[in-house]
């Protein structure tokens, strides 16, 4: 038996025994508005108790994680990518723009933020860990684009890829890499890096950067 029942079973125990006295000694007024007032709270005590238990019941909603692939092989042109709209937007002038999060070109990353953007891009990089075990974004440790350095390094094994070098010259995703992102409006999202070919098994046609990631909406951190 749970605390609650315990203390509704007690109360009601003892307005059964003021009941009682009340008819068997003839309660004056007083008497009656007190078990009237008794009355009330074991009411609100049962209905606040439903009430909770209710909402204990109720499901968390989980966050749904999406996978997209950008088309990132230009060389002089950038593709930008919302994590709200869950697609590619045109932008026509990212130095002013707050419609873009996220911006792509061939192993390079931006953010909407420091010199990239007006918006609050920056990021956090995790390390020797995996996108399922990041459950909420970190506190701080958030850096944005610099004049010396994009937040997320284009330099091998520094950022969120591994350069194989002669003869493959492969781009190949560093799998224990998170990165949790500050959207342009300030909410979260954690992206993992899974591929940068259109054909991932063969590596063939470079330039296809495949992302998973999930984006917290509600400005909080939790995913």
């Amino acid at each position: 038996m749970t605390m609650e029942k315990v203390r509704g079973f007690v109360n009601l125990q003892v307005l059964i025994g003021l009941g009682l006295l009340c008819i068997m000694f003839s309660c004056n007024s007083a008497d009656e508005e007190t078990l009237e007032h008794l009355l009330a709270e074991q009411e609100t005590t049962e209905m606040v108790t439903t009430e909770a238990q209710d909402s204990l019941a109720e499901p968390v909603e989980m966050l749904e994680a999406g996978t997209f692939t950008i088309d990132a092989t230009s060389k002089e042109e950038w593709t930008y990518f919302s994590f709200a709209a869950g697609d590619v937007v045109d932008v026509e002038d990212a130095g002013t723009s707050e419609a873009w999060d996220i911006g792509f070109q061939r192993t390079q990353v931006k953010l909407n933020g420091g010199v990239s953007g007006p918006g609050e891009g920056s990021v956090v990089m995790l390390t020797e860990t995996t996108f399922a075990a990041v459950t909420a974004a970190p506190a701080d440790g958030y850096v944005a684009d610099t004049a010396d350095t994009l937040a997320i390094v284009p330099r091998s094994e520094k950022g969120w890829y591994l350069y194989t070098g002669a003869p493959t010259h492969w781009i190949l995703p560093l799998e224990d890499r998170v990165f949790v992102v500050k959207a342009a409006d300030g909410t979260f999202a954690k992206l993992h890096f899974v591929g940068y070919y259109k054909d991932n098994d063969n590596k063939q046609d470079s330039g296809f950067v495949t992302f998973e990631y999930v984006h917290q909406p509600d400005g909080s951190p939790n995913f």
